[in-house]
């Protein structure tokens, strides 16, 4: 088993500048490299068709950065719980299936991670901030997708990856300057107030 701690959100949520914040004070980290998944930009024009390998790709590569690169509580800007969450949200009955099979063998060899920190962030900002980021592939994701993504991401969080410590920052209320040492050691403590499991997550749904 390995011990780390995941950063788990939807697109656009905040995980790799929250994770960048705790490489700046000094914390062993790892980040995700989806320029490596080459399916990426035909997922995002028809991800009916390219859904399969596209979710296989991105699961394989965090199974493998964790293995190799992960040292002890190392945190990483991606989650397996992301995973399998965007797995439910994009494969057919059929396709998920087989990925279940695959994700949980990969977590009974790497085990639950330690801790798991969720930012937690309404679909209608998630969609200001993938506008005003700009990337060419990302223009044709949906509110109705990123809600999607979030009702699954709770769902897997409450039910597959319960195990683990999880504490909720909304990066909304929370943003960059005010991820101090003192804050972020917080939320790696076992003091943090940021509650789990939230009762009524459909709220923050924006239909």
């Amino acid at each position: 088993m390995v011990k780390r701690i995941e950063v788990c959100g939807n697109i656009a949520s905040g995980k790799t500048t929250l994770v960048r914040a705790f490489e700046n004070a000094g914390y062993a980290c790892i980040f995700e490299d989806f320029s490596k998944i080459a399916y990426l930009d035909d997922f995002y024009k028809n991800p009916c068709e390219f859904a399969f390998e596209t979710e296989i790709a991105f699961t394989l590569q965090h199974y493998h950065q964790i293995r190799k690169n992960v040292t002890e509580s190392a945190i990483a800007d991606f989650s397996l719980a992301n995973d399998y969450a965007f797995a439910l949200t994009t494969l057919s009955k059929e396709e998920f299936v087989v990925y279940e099979k695959m994700i949980e063998y990969i977590v009974n060899k790497v085990g639950i991670p330690e801790k798991i920190i969720f930012l937690d962030t309404s679909a209608s900002e998630l969609l200001n901030r993938i506008g005003a980021r700009g990337r060419e592939n990302e223009k044709s994701i949906s509110i109705d997708y990123l809600n999607n993504v979030y009702g699954n991401t709770v769902k897997t969080l409450n039910k597959k990856f319960e195990t683990a410590k999880i504490v909720r920052v909304n990066t909304e209320k929370i943003g960059i300057d005010e991820y101090s040492k003192d804050f972020l050691d917080k939320l790696l403590s076992n003091q943090s107030d940021c509650e789990w499991p939230l009762e009524c997550l459909h709220m923050h749904l924006n239909k």
